[in-house]
């Protein structure tokens, strides 16, 4: 494991950029027409953006290998995601795909009939991770 050197993380730094990042994604600006509207520097934003995605797999990466229990001491360092439940127009009770879930980026996931649970969590943390 890395030691890590120099002056300790700022969480409402953190905060910041986190928000800052979502805003600029949901904007549809490109990053240097967000960062000039916002008076931000586009370098700045750009390596926060880098720092935040390598923390989030350092996370999960280390949220991975300490888990020992159940798929439900996974701690996430994000928040919720909207979920949207839509009803089943198949009409058919043998459908082979029960349980479809769509990501924040139009990503689904289908998951079949006896699904791993902890797998499934294990995926949904690496995607939800490379969201950020």
């Amino acid at each position: 494991m890395a030691i890590r050197r120099g002056k300790p993380r700022d969480p409402h730094k953190e905060r910041f950029w986190r928000e800052t990042i979502e805003e600029q994604q949901r904007s549809g600006l490109s990053i240097a027409a967000y960062c000039q509207h916002h008076d931000l520097k586009a370098w700045t934003f750009r390596w926060w953006q880098h720092e935040l995605r390598r923390r989030d797999r350092q996370g999960v990466q280390r949220s991975m290998t300490k888990r020992s229990g159940p798929s439900t001491d996974l701690v996430l360092s994000s928040a919720f995601l909207p979920v949207q439940v839509v009803p089943d127009d198949s009409g058919s009770s043998q459908d082979p795909t029960p349980i479809e879930i769509v990501l924040a980026d139009r990503s689904t996931v289908r998951v079949g009939r006896g699904f791993d649970p902890t797998t499934l969590d294990a995926v949904l943390t690496v995607l939800e991770a490379r969201r950020c």
